[in-house]
């Protein structure tokens, strides 16, 4: 995994990132009551061989947004600092540098508190899962404040995809949401209940707020085998090892899901930059849930 992380860094060095419109906003700084207090960073050019990363402000963003314009917002899981984000945030730029050759987006990396804490690793994950639905609550104050008919794809991996789908659950309570925003969703080797997405489930409602989502699955994914622990000896299996519990769900809702096994390219990996560069060789599905094309 290290030397493929550097291998990419050294191609970035060596032909450039795209640069276009990437963003970075990071929640640390957020609070219950002023949850728009974001840390906001844009990736710019310079003038520069490498594009570099300068303090921009939450105003900046939603004055340059287009509406139309795919909004493209990817939120990493567990044990991920600020700074490792926006180094990832630069590698995912230059993975998508062919694809906006045909179609223009903006991407932002969606950064939040999950910093390993020193307890034990199921004290972490435990701690770490709540944590991620609860900021679904900045997501959610983030994107009702974005303009009329704004197109938006979340792409969550592992937590990230929890934090996703609890925002989708809250928006489901925004009635407006519905005339304001186009939302479709993508699931990375996601770390929530094969069963969260049934109406009875913890996110029973998130599938009535995105128009698309498409689910990378993986049985081979050896982190995701002991998700069922965090709860009990045999408890639930996670969403992006077994996929998706369709008991319950309405004909509706099962056309708006889209499954797709990536064993064969992931093996047992468990890992950010992979899955999403996996999610960005299916080409076709990336345009469609992520560019609404």
């Amino acid at each position: 995994m290290q030397r493929f992380i550097l291998i990419v860094i050294l191609n970035m060095f060596v032909f450039g990132v795209r640069a276009g419109d990437t963003w970075f906003m990071d929640t640390r700084s957020a609070t219950t009551e002023e949850p728009e207090h974001l840390t906001v960073k844009k990736l710019d050019n310079n003038n520069q061989s490498v594009p570099v990363w300068r303090s921009a402000t939450l105003e900046e963003f939603q004055e340059t947004h287009v509406s139309q314009k795919p909004l493209v917002i990817v939120i990493h899981g567990n044990w991920m600092s600020s700074g490792n984000a926006l180094s990832y945030g630069k590698i995912f730029d230059h993975f998508l540098e062919k694809i906006e050759q045909s179609q223009e987006f903006r991407l932002l990396i969606w950064s939040w508190p999950s910093e390993r804490i020193l307890c034990g690793i199921r004290k972490d994950v435990l701690t770490k899962a709540c944590r991620a639905d609860e900021q679904a609550e900045y997501l959610v104050s983030f994107l009702q404040k974005l303009k009329q008919n704004s197109k938006v794809s979340l792409i969550g991996f592992s937590f990230g995809a929890r934090l996703v789908c609890n925002t989708l659950q809250i928006l489901s309570d925004t009635k407006e949401i519905d005339n304001r925003l186009s939302i479709r969703s993508i699931l990375l080797a996601g770390a929530l209940d094969c069963g969260s997405l049934t109406p009875k489930g913890r996110y029973g409602q998130a599938l009535s707020v995105t128009e698309k989502m498409l689910i990378h699955v993986n049985p081979d994914d050896e982190t995701l085998c002991f998700y069922p622990l965090l709860v009990r000896i045999g408890g639930p299996q996670a969403i992006g090892k077994k996929g998706v519990l369709m008991s319950g769900l309405s004909e509706e809702a099962r056309r708006k899901i889209k499954s797709v096994n990536v064993a064969r390219q992931l093996g047992t990996e468990h890992a950010f930059i992979t899955s999403f560069q996996t999610l960005t060789t299916y080409e076709k599905d990336f345009r469609q849930y992520a560019l609404f094309e």
